[in-house]
């Protein structure tokens, strides 16, 4: 049974669950289509949670390189946009967990050393000096963990439920409403 799909005559009607299915039985358009259809989302959804955008695009290209290694393993689904974020969400998950072992790391090894820092004080002007609400509202969610970003995300930005993003993120609801309370809780303190 050949799967191939013709770009240029499916533009007009995109049934994800049709080239998610060509796409796991070996389909490369298929692929290229699922890539093409959804960059953009991820690459916002990305940009949300890190700072470092061409960190985000490497992020991505290893999201669609995995599903190609082990498309035939993979599963059907009727959200393929879920399944990407979710897919996303755990490569920038890692990412994070792993900068922040190599930033232990180095605390451990330069505490000894004397630094100058900001004080409290000058921090407190600088912050003074942003008039844009907005713009502390983007920094203090810049500075929320990488999970309380994400829930922040899908619930306000992606207006999804607290359940759809229990599921999205494979954590339970009670999970999801604790870390959407400490993040709004330390977003109220900043801005």
């Amino acid at each position: 049974m050949n799967l191939m799909i013709n770009l240029e005559s499916k533009q007009d009607f995109f049934n994800d669950a049709a080239y998610w299915k060509a796409f796991i039985g070996g389909d490369r358009n298929a692929l290229e289509l699922i890539y093409r259809r959804y960059i953009q989302d991820l690459f916002r959804f990305g940009c949300s949670l890190l700072q470092d955008r061409e960190q985000i695009k490497d992020l991505i290209q290893e999201v669609f390189i995995d599903l190609w290694k082990y498309h035939s393993n993979l599963q059907e689904t009727d959200n393929v946009k879920n399944y990407l974020f979710k897919c996303l969400s755990n490569k920038i998950y890692k990412v994070s967990k792993d900068e922040a072992r190599r930033r232990s790391v180095m605390e451990e090894h330069t505490a000894g050393l004397s630094f100058v820092f900001d004080s409290p004080e000058s921090e407190m002007i600088n912050l003074q000096r942003d008039e844009s609400i907005k713009k502390k509202l983007h920094e203090a969610i810049v500075g929320l963990p990488i999970r309380q970003k994400e829930v922040i995300h899908h619930l306000f930005f992606d207006h999804l439920s607290y359940e759809q993003t229990s599921a999205l993120m494979n954590i339970n609801l009670k999970s999801v409403y604790t870390l959407a309370w400490k993040a709004i809780s330390s977003l109220k303190k900043t801005v």
